[in-house]
């Protein structure tokens, strides 16, 4: 089987995603782009994720034409493509749909830094990509002009993307921002909340990004 070790990685972040409740019943999608084929492993539309089995997900090139699998690719692969295309950096991403991400998004809000993780693990604040409808190339192409160099984005009335070098640090960058989204919230209804500077974000970025994990 075509990236069968990738594939069956991309069932196991869905399934931890959906057991950490960032995604809601099959909501959001998943997706590998392996470093020598290029080749873009991802999640089917509208399948049961604890279901699936490697043979399930399916193999798109760039442009998101099937190149190995029997089933319909999540109605969001374009955003997927496009995002690749614009990143050679990333080769993971998850789509997700958690509540406080997607409240930030449904008023269309970035969520600004106030806690060290989001700017060591995405850059800066979450900004907000506008609206465009799910599974649309317009909506495709809005996300990937609007993340820039950062690890994650919102989409205006829809949820939260976020990206890494592989699916794993993909992952953990939705659950910082998950986590940053909802910090956000409560400090906003306790007052007085400060935000980092810009400057310092860089900072911490350039650490997190020297320092921090096993090398």
């Amino acid at each position: 089987m075509l990236l069968q070790e990738q594939r069956q990685k991309v069932i196991d972040i869905a399934c931890r995603a959906q057991s950490d409740k960032l995604i809601p019943l099959t909501m959001g999608n998943f997706s590998i782009r392996d470093k020598e084929t290029g080749l873009i492993c991802i999640t089917p539309s509208g399948m049961e994720y604890s279901l699936l089995k490697p043979s399930d997900i399916v193999v798109v090139d760039l442009m998101g034409v099937t190149i190995d699998g029997n089933r319909k690719p999540s109605i969001e692969t374009q955003l997927h493509c496009r995002t690749y295309a614009g990143r050679p950096d990333v080769f993971g991403i998850c789509h997700t749909h958690s509540v406080f991400a997607t409240a930030w998004a449904c008023c269309n809000k970035e969520i600004p830094v106030i806690v060290a993780e989001l700017a060591g693990m995405i850059g800066g604040p979450v900004r907000c990509a506008p609206y465009a409808p799910m599974g649309t190339i317009e909506l495709a192409d809005k996300v990937a002009k609007h993340i820039g160099s950062n690890n994650a984005i919102l989409m205006e009335n829809h949820g939260m993307l976020a990206v890494g070098e592989d699916i794993e640090k993909a992952y953990g960058n939705a659950v910082i921002v998950e986590e940053a989204a909802k910090i956000t919230l409560y400090a906003m209804q306790i007052g007085g909340m400060k935000t980092i500077a810009d400057q310092e974000c860089k900072e911490l970025r350039k650490q997190t990004i020297e320092n921090y994990g096993q090398k």
